[in-house]
Order: structure tokens, then C-alpha cells, then sequence
């Protein structure tokens, strides 16, 4: 999960003679937004495509970015991190460097994107539930509790703040059962809103169940 991990094999660095015309065409094929110049291993500095558009007659080393702070990792920078260097500078491509800050390679966003989907449990089976909270009253471990009484427990979960007068957030959690009936009822009944699941309705959940259901509520 390091970014030595994830250095392409298939996108390269431009030269300081490389001109702007083909350091545009290498970034329509490769559709990334930004590449690195490298001399001897150095990396000194990084092109932009949107440059590249209002420079098309000038040689890269003519319109080059020397500010290479936010677009340069070690190579032992994380998954995470280098996901949210990505998102903080609006990069789709950092520059890796080893202990001995010589460059090694190119890592791209969709790869570690990818990657991230694939290892993730949103790949696991179960179904999603998107609950309305206000930000006062959130509590994973009270939402992890409910859901755990139900035999169904958080796999992956995620928060989005609405930003409105009541700091309202909305909580999506994969849980890793199919059939959420259950889950939703003992929600609703500690006063959390379900806005969204894609939980289909459970074809074993008849009138017995339903009775046994209501007795073990009436029983807590």
C-alpha cells in the first residue's frame, strides 16, 4: 500500500527539450494533467496540461513549474496520503522519489483508485444503508451496536456533511448482509432516519417472522 507499489509502468517523465506540443500529446494519451521534467534523475520541476494549451510553441523547460513540494512523494508514503495529496492539489499523477530523493517513477490516480476499490469491502457482499443524522447526536459505536444486535456488522462507511443550519450529516455504511429489514426497523425505532438503502425485501421474512420479530422487540 506504499507508493513504490503503485509506480507505472506505462507513463513517463518529459525532458527539458521536449517541446510543448509532444508533452501534450503524451498527457491526451496517458490522460493525466501533469508530468514531471527529470534530468539525471533529478526532478525539477512538473508541467501542466492547462500550460501546455496557452504555450503549445515553447519548450517545457520555458514554462515549467519549479514548485514541486505538493507533487513529489517518498516512496514509502501511504495509499491513503497519497490519495489526499491528490485531492488537496487537484493532481492526478505524483512524482515518487527514493531514500536518496533520485526519482523512480510516476504514480497515477486511477491506479491507486483502483487498487483502493478492489481491496476494499465495498467488493464484499451486503447491502448499503444511508442514514440522516444530525452531527450532535452521531455515534458509530451506538449505529455499530444497533446493527450488531441484528447480526449484520459495518464493513465500510462513510460521512457526508450537508453543511446546512442543523449540521446534518449523511451516513452510509456497507453492512455485510443482503436483507436489512431488521437492521432498518431497530434504526427507525432509536430515531435514525433511513434516506437510502438498496437492501431488497427479504423472501423469508413471513408472518412468523414478523411476530418473532415483534415479541423480541417487546422484549428489550
Amino acid at each position: 500500500m506504499f507508493a513504490k507499489q503503485f509506480v507505472s509502468n506505462e507513463i513517463f517523465p518529459l525532458k527539458k527539450s521536449d517541446s510543448a506540443e509532444s508533452a501534450l500529446l503524451f498527457m491526451e494519451d496517458w490522460l493525466v494533467k501533469e508530468l514531471p521534467i527529470v534530468e539525471s534523475g533529478k526532478v525539477l520541476g512538473l508541467v501542466r496540461k492547462a500550460n501546455l494549451l496557452d504555450n503549445d510553441d515553447k519548450r517545457i523547460d520555458q514554462i515549467m513549474d519549479l514548485h514541486i513540494d505538493s507533487f513529489v512523494v517518498n516512496e514509502f508514503t501511504h495509499l491513503f496520503d497519497l490519495m489526499k495529496q491528490m485531492n488537496q492539489y487537484e493532481l492526478n499523477t505524483l512524482a515518487v522519489l527514493g531514500s536518496d530523493q533520485q526519482y523512480i517513477g510516476i504514480v497515477c490516480a486511477k491506479d491507486l483508485s483502483n487498487y483502493a476499490f478492489a481491496h476494499s469491502a465495498l467488493v464484499q457482499e451486503g447491502s448499503v444503508l444511508v442514514i440522516e443524522v444530525s452531527a450532535i447526536h452521531y455515534s458509530l459505536a451506538e449505529i455499530s451496536r444497533i446493527c450488531e444486535s441484528n447480526d449484520a456488522k459495518i464493513i465500510h462507511l462513510m460521512i457526508e456533511n450537508l453543511k446546512d443550519e442543523n449540521n446534518t450529516l449523511l451516513v452510509s455504511i456497507k453492512l455485510n448482509k443482503q436483507y436489512l429489514t431488521h437492521v432498518i426497523a431497530s434504526l427507525e425505532r432509536f430515531s435514525y432516519k433511513i434516506v437510502y438503502t438498496n437492501s431488497p425485501t427479504d423472501p423469508n421474512n413471513s408472518l412468523d417472522d414478523r411476530y418473532n420479530w415483534l415479541v423480541k422487540y417487546l422484549n428489550t
